[in-house]
Protein backbone atom coordinates (compact mmCIF):
# COMPACT_ATOMS: atom_id res chain seq x y z
CA UNK A 1 0.00 0.00 0.00
CA UNK A 2 2.85 2.59 0.80
CA UNK A 3 4.38 1.67 -2.31
CA UNK A 4 1.31 2.37 -4.25
CA UNK A 5 0.93 5.88 -2.29
CA UNK A 6 4.78 6.68 -3.40
CA UNK A 7 4.53 5.62 -7.01
CA UNK A 8 0.86 7.83 -7.30
CA UNK A 9 3.02 10.66 -5.83
CA UNK A 10 5.72 10.27 -7.81
CA UNK A 11 3.62 10.44 -11.09
CA UNK A 12 1.37 13.36 -9.93
CA UNK A 13 4.61 15.39 -9.40
CA UNK A 14 5.92 13.90 -12.71
CA UNK A 15 2.78 15.19 -14.55
CA UNK A 16 2.81 17.92 -13.13
CA UNK A 17 6.81 19.28 -13.75
CA UNK A 18 6.33 18.28 -17.42
CA UNK A 19 3.30 20.28 -17.73
CA UNK A 20 4.88 23.43 -16.24
CA UNK A 21 7.75 22.69 -18.28
CA UNK A 22 5.51 22.42 -21.46
CA UNK A 23 3.88 25.97 -20.19
CA UNK A 24 7.09 27.63 -20.11
CA UNK A 25 7.50 26.84 -24.19
CA UNK A 26 3.68 25.86 -25.41
CA UNK A 27 1.11 27.20 -24.12
CA UNK A 28 0.16 29.84 -21.58
CA UNK A 29 -3.41 30.19 -19.22
CA UNK A 30 -4.17 34.04 -19.07
CA UNK A 31 -7.28 35.19 -17.19
CA UNK A 32 -8.93 38.77 -18.99
CA UNK A 33 -8.37 41.90 -17.14
CA UNK A 34 -10.30 44.71 -17.45
CA UNK A 35 -13.62 45.56 -20.26
CA UNK A 36 -10.94 46.52 -23.20
CA UNK A 37 -12.12 43.52 -25.10
CA UNK A 38 -15.88 43.38 -24.74
CA UNK A 39 -18.15 41.90 -26.47
CA UNK A 40 -15.61 38.77 -27.39
CA UNK A 41 -13.64 38.75 -24.29
CA UNK A 42 -15.60 39.63 -20.92
CA UNK A 43 -13.69 40.69 -17.14
CA UNK A 44 -12.48 37.24 -15.28
CA UNK A 45 -12.71 34.85 -18.70
CA UNK A 46 -9.65 32.58 -18.97
CA UNK A 47 -8.23 31.61 -22.53
CA UNK A 48 -5.81 29.41 -23.71
CA UNK A 49 -2.97 31.06 -25.18
CA UNK A 50 -0.28 29.02 -27.91
CA UNK A 51 3.27 30.39 -27.80
CA UNK A 52 4.26 29.09 -31.27
CA UNK A 53 1.37 30.33 -33.37
CA UNK A 54 1.87 33.02 -36.34
CA UNK A 55 0.59 35.84 -36.00
CA UNK A 56 -1.74 36.94 -38.13
CA UNK A 57 -4.68 40.20 -38.73
CA UNK A 58 -7.24 40.33 -36.46
CA UNK A 59 -5.87 37.86 -33.87
CA UNK A 60 -6.44 38.28 -30.37
CA UNK A 61 -2.82 37.80 -29.08
CA UNK A 62 -1.62 37.91 -24.76
CA UNK A 63 0.82 40.47 -24.46
CA UNK A 64 2.96 42.01 -21.46
CA UNK A 65 1.67 45.46 -20.30
CA UNK A 66 4.10 48.37 -21.44
CA UNK A 67 3.76 49.44 -18.12
CA UNK A 68 4.90 45.79 -17.14
CA UNK A 69 2.20 45.34 -14.50
CA UNK A 70 0.44 42.91 -15.89
CA UNK A 71 -0.63 41.32 -19.19
CA UNK A 72 -3.60 42.01 -21.71
CA UNK A 73 -5.45 41.14 -24.41
CA UNK A 74 -5.81 42.94 -27.55
CA UNK A 75 -6.36 41.95 -31.32
CA UNK A 76 -3.40 42.40 -34.08
CA UNK A 77 -4.85 45.40 -36.20
CA UNK A 78 -1.74 46.27 -38.13
CA UNK A 79 1.26 44.10 -39.07
CA UNK A 80 4.98 44.81 -39.89
CA UNK A 81 5.36 46.87 -43.20
CA UNK A 82 1.67 48.12 -43.05
CA UNK A 83 -0.09 51.68 -43.10
CA UNK A 84 -2.85 51.95 -41.24
CA UNK A 85 -5.60 54.56 -41.30
CA UNK A 86 -9.03 54.62 -39.27
CA UNK A 87 -11.99 56.81 -40.98
CA UNK A 88 -15.38 57.00 -40.05
CA UNK A 89 -15.28 53.45 -38.36
CA UNK A 90 -13.56 51.86 -41.21
CA UNK A 91 -10.25 50.14 -41.23
CA UNK A 92 -7.63 50.86 -44.19
CA UNK A 93 -4.66 48.53 -44.96
CA UNK A 94 -2.40 50.01 -47.66
CA UNK A 95 -5.35 51.97 -48.36
CA UNK A 96 -7.48 48.80 -49.08
CA UNK A 97 -10.28 48.37 -46.90
CA UNK A 98 -11.09 45.41 -44.28
CA UNK A 99 -14.14 44.58 -42.57
CA UNK A 100 -14.13 44.11 -38.59
CA UNK A 101 -16.89 41.80 -38.55
CA UNK A 102 -16.59 41.33 -34.88
CA UNK A 103 -17.78 44.71 -34.51
CA UNK A 104 -19.85 45.14 -36.30
CA UNK A 105 -23.11 45.08 -34.06
CA UNK A 106 -21.40 48.01 -32.01
CA UNK A 107 -20.42 49.55 -35.80
CA UNK A 108 -24.45 49.39 -36.59
CA UNK A 109 -24.81 50.57 -33.14
CA UNK A 110 -23.03 53.95 -33.34
CA UNK A 111 -24.00 54.80 -36.68
CA UNK A 112 -27.80 54.25 -35.88
CA UNK A 113 -26.80 57.21 -32.60
CA UNK A 114 -24.84 59.22 -35.69
CA UNK A 115 -21.39 58.81 -34.16
CA UNK A 116 -18.21 56.63 -33.87
CA UNK A 117 -17.13 53.29 -32.11
CA UNK A 118 -13.72 53.73 -33.47
CA UNK A 119 -12.07 57.50 -33.78
CA UNK A 120 -10.65 58.45 -36.51
CA UNK A 121 -6.83 58.29 -36.84
CA UNK A 122 -3.88 57.23 -38.40
CA UNK A 123 -0.49 55.16 -38.41
CA UNK A 124 1.43 58.54 -38.99
CA UNK A 125 -0.45 60.60 -35.99
CA UNK A 126 0.04 57.92 -33.48
CA UNK A 127 3.87 56.80 -34.42
CA UNK A 128 5.26 59.41 -37.40
CA UNK A 129 5.54 56.39 -39.27
CA UNK A 130 4.04 55.87 -42.73
CA UNK A 131 4.66 51.82 -42.14
CA UNK A 132 4.37 49.89 -39.05
CA UNK A 133 8.85 49.10 -38.19
CA UNK A 134 9.98 45.57 -38.27
CA UNK A 135 9.11 43.35 -35.48
CA UNK A 136 6.13 45.63 -33.91
CA UNK A 137 2.41 45.53 -34.02
CA UNK A 138 -0.84 47.99 -34.29
CA UNK A 139 -3.02 45.89 -31.46
CA UNK A 140 -6.62 47.38 -30.34
CA UNK A 141 -9.05 46.70 -28.22
CA UNK A 142 -12.68 45.68 -29.25
CA UNK A 143 -13.95 47.70 -26.84
CA UNK A 144 -13.01 50.38 -28.84
CA UNK A 145 -14.40 53.74 -26.98
CA UNK A 146 -13.38 52.18 -23.65
CA UNK A 147 -9.93 50.45 -24.80
CA UNK A 148 -6.05 51.07 -23.50
CA UNK A 149 -4.21 50.03 -26.61
CA UNK A 150 -2.35 51.04 -29.34
CA UNK A 151 -4.01 54.26 -29.79
CA UNK A 152 -2.62 55.23 -25.71
CA UNK A 153 0.37 53.21 -25.55
CA UNK A 154 2.02 53.02 -29.15
CA UNK A 155 2.69 49.74 -30.93
CA UNK A 156 4.14 46.84 -29.43
CA UNK A 157 7.23 44.99 -29.70
CA UNK A 158 7.14 41.11 -30.76
CA UNK A 159 8.97 40.17 -27.91
CA UNK A 160 6.31 41.28 -25.93
CA UNK A 161 3.88 39.34 -27.15
CA UNK A 162 3.41 36.42 -25.16
CA UNK A 163 1.14 34.34 -27.85
CA UNK A 164 -1.85 34.30 -29.78
CA UNK A 165 -4.66 33.31 -28.29
CA UNK A 166 -6.94 30.04 -29.65
CA UNK A 167 -9.76 29.53 -27.13
CA UNK A 168 -11.64 30.94 -24.27
CA UNK A 169 -11.21 28.15 -21.49
CA UNK A 170 -13.18 29.89 -18.98
CA UNK A 171 -16.22 29.74 -17.65
CA UNK A 172 -17.22 26.91 -19.31
CA UNK A 173 -20.77 27.75 -20.69
CA UNK A 174 -19.09 30.05 -22.77
CA UNK A 175 -16.23 28.03 -24.09
CA UNK A 176 -15.10 29.48 -27.39
CA UNK A 177 -12.23 28.64 -30.35
CA UNK A 178 -10.92 31.89 -31.82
Amino acid sequence: MQRLLIEIAVAIVATGSLIWLASLFLFSVVKVDGYGMLPTLGESDTVFVSRQSAIRRFDLVAIRTPDGKGVSIRRIIGLPGENITYKQDRLYVNNGEKEELFISEAIAQADASNSYYTDDFSLYKLTKEHQIPTGKYLLLGDNRPYSSDSRYYGLIDKKDIIGVVKMRILPLHQMTRF
